[in-house]
């Protein structure tokens, strides 16, 4: 045991006092803290003014006086509405509001075409932009309304009365669970707060498990080929140097994940940030301790999985060089894990989902999917981790043997043939 502690001393303070682990960390701090508060920083260095959108009336002049009444009474209006001089034909109408969009005096301009849909003029909107999907839902919106109090006008209904119509329904959304097995559903609130710790999270997982697992690789690799392997491996037994390399790594993806954390914790503690939490509806009384320590777990079971993997295919390679060409196959798997996740944020219940949550190299990512986004019963959550546990026995036992035969093979890469012989004739 003893000889395991030296290793993963060694293996963490070697990598912890690296240059590149504390630029990586730095830069990692400074892209977080610029992250959390790039809202603030686009709302100081961007203009406040509303956006002024042309509109020709002709015969709906009416409709466009509507229009531009609708956006006047609104407190902090993003769009002022700017009416323009019916110019008698489409063609002059088109040429006089490509002259207000080059001069800059609008952004683009509205036309109310003699095309009747459904009892209201067809609208077109045109600008020199090709994504206004933005101003194209909010006159979208405004006009919506203006053709409802219009029919509801028509209607001969009073003001009270159009007032209740027009009055938005309050829908509130909560989570159940028919599996009495399951924990409670959750709230709106904690669906949003779950949703954006679950999706901050993945990336860590993903992020963490594909750079320190290439971390792993990359540690016995490098070793191997300034042949130091060769002495190490006489006083350390390969089981005791493979975990004491995989541990120590993994301390420090935790020590790097806390500082992350605690960065992140103080930025969004500041004043400034106060903006990005309201739009976020992020509410911390709603954030669910038991979602932090499932991400442990996972994150560590997703780690040891996978690390260990990349620990045996990192001995099989002499030089550094050949690491990441020998690695894609397992990175291969990391990445399909993430797409299922990030397809399971919106469908956590789906079949295909759920099957995948109990498969070992896909359930650290998809399990703890589902724990945040749904309510899987507490059976299925032991269940898969009890799968992973008993998969990383079983591939540290297969890695301990490729690790012991690999590492003292140097030049080409063994085949398989040589592999196993070589694997039969070692026990852990």
């Amino acid at each position: 045991m003893n000889s395991m502690g030296t290793v993963i001393k060694f293996t963490f303070m070697t990598r912890f006092r690296s240059k590149s682990f504390r630029v990586m960390s730095l830069i990692l701090i400074v892209l977080l803290s610029i992250m959390i508060h790039l809202p603030t920083l686009i709302d100081k260095l961007s203009s406040h003014e509303a956006t002024k959108i042309g509109v020709f009336g002709g015969v709906h002049a009416d409709l466009a006086s509507k229009l531009a009444e609708f956006y006047t009474k609104q407190e902090s209006p993003d769009i002022v509405i700017v009416p323009l001089q019916d110019e008698g034909s489409r063609e002059s109408n088109e040429a006089s509001g490509k002259k207000q969009i080059a001069d800059k005096k609008i952004k683009g301009y509205v036309e109310f075409t003699d095309v009747n849909e459904a009892g209201f003029p067809k609208v077109v909107y045109k600008s020199e932009g090709t994504m206004e999907f933005t101003f194209k839902n909010k006159l979208q919106t405004a006009l919506q309304l203006i053709k409802t109090d219009v029919t509801l006008q028509g209607a001969g209904l009073a003001a009270e009365q159009k007032a209740n119509i027009q009055a938005p329904v309050n829908l509130e959304t909560v989570q159940i669970s028919t599996n009495e097995e399951a924990a409670a559903g959750k709230t709106e609130s904690q669906m949003v707060m779950s949703y954006a710790l679950v999706y901050v999270m993945l990336f860590m997982l993903y992020m963490g498990v594909i750079g320190f697992g290439n971390m792993v690789a990359m540690e016995i690799t490098a070793e191997k080929s300034s042949r130091v392997m060769e002495i190490l491996i006489t006083s350390v037994s390969p089981l005791k140097q493979m975990f004491g390399k995989i541990i120590g790594i993994c301390l420090l993806a935790l020590s790097q994940i806390a500082l992350i954390i605690a960065v992140g914790a103080v930025n969004l503690s500041l004043s400034s940030s106060s903006k990005l939490i309201a739009e976020l509806h992020l509410n911390w009384s709603d954030l669910q301790i038991s979602l932090i320590i499932y991400f442990l777990i996972f994150y560590l079971l997703g780690f040891f999985i996978y690390a260990t993997v990349f620990a045996a295919v990192g001995s099989l390679v002499s030089r550094t060089e050949e690491v990441g060409q020998a690695i894609m196959p397992v990175t291969m798997l990391i990445v399909a894990a993430f797409m299922i996740a990030m397809f399971g944020l919106s469908n956590p219940n789906a079949g295909f989902v759920v099957v995948m949550s109990f498969v070992p190299f896909f359930s650290p990512l998809i399990m703890f999917l589902r724990i945040g986004m749904s309510s899987p019963a507490v059976w299925e959550i032991w269940l898969s981790i009890v799968i992973q546990l008993a998969s990383i026995c079983a591939m540290a036992w297969v890695a301990a043997k490729i690790y012991r035969t690999g590492v003292l093979m140097y030049g080409k890469r063994p085949s398989w043939r040589e592999l196993r012989k070589a694997m039969r004739a070692y026990k852990v």
